[in-house]
């Protein structure tokens, strides 16, 4: 891959990401976890800051503009569930979406820490230390990230998905 080329395929993926956390936002408030919602809009701004941060990079450093080309198509919404008020959701049916939405985290996070990752190698093989070295702040974010989405994940395994606790814990985040 050319220069340009992965600095276009990164910034395809932080599009991608805000669509992620934009949609996981509303599921979130959709079934009322309101501090999950909360931290899926700071993920947002903080995958918008990136993104601006990588193209003033890239523009400064090469001067050239890396447009998107081809940003993943994320539709995390489009389950039968959201055809209907929240209000006739079943405390079962809130559990799956608790456990979809933060398994389609997870697995955008996995996938973008690997795709972060090789545009680290590809960037080191062409001798573009000084960019390469730029692009591990965006693995080390991620990083942070999906240990944070797996540990939470791993907390409402612990008490079997429990639906009066999962409530519980976000009414107590809220009050903070």
């Amino acid at each position: 891959m050319t220069i340009h080329e992965i600095f276009t395929k990164l910034n395809n993926r932080m599009i991608g990401a805000m669509m992620v956390h934009t949609q996981l936002t509303q599921l979130f408030i959709f079934i009322d976890l309101l501090p999950d919602a909360r931290r899926q809009e700071q993920q947002l701004q903080e995958e918008s800051h990136g993104m601006i941060e990588l193209n003033k990079y890239y523009s400064q450093h090469y001067h050239l503009l890396s447009v998107a080309n081809n940003p993943p198509q994320i539709d995390i919404l489009n389950l039968g569930l959201f055809k209907n008020s929240s209000k006739e959701l079943t405390p079962g049916d809130k559990v799956y979406l608790i456990q979809y939405g933060m398994k389609e985290w997870i697995d955008w996070e996995q996938q973008s820490k690997e795709i972060y990752e090789e545009a680290y190698r590809m960037l080191v093989e062409s001798s573009e230390i000084a960019a390469a070295e730029f692009i591990t702040r965006y693995i080390r974010d991620v990083d942070q990230e999906l240990k944070d989405a797996e540990l939470l994940y791993k907390v409402r395994e612990a008490i079997g998905w429990d639906l009066p606790t999962i409530y519980d814990k976000q009414a107590r985040l809220g009050k903070r």
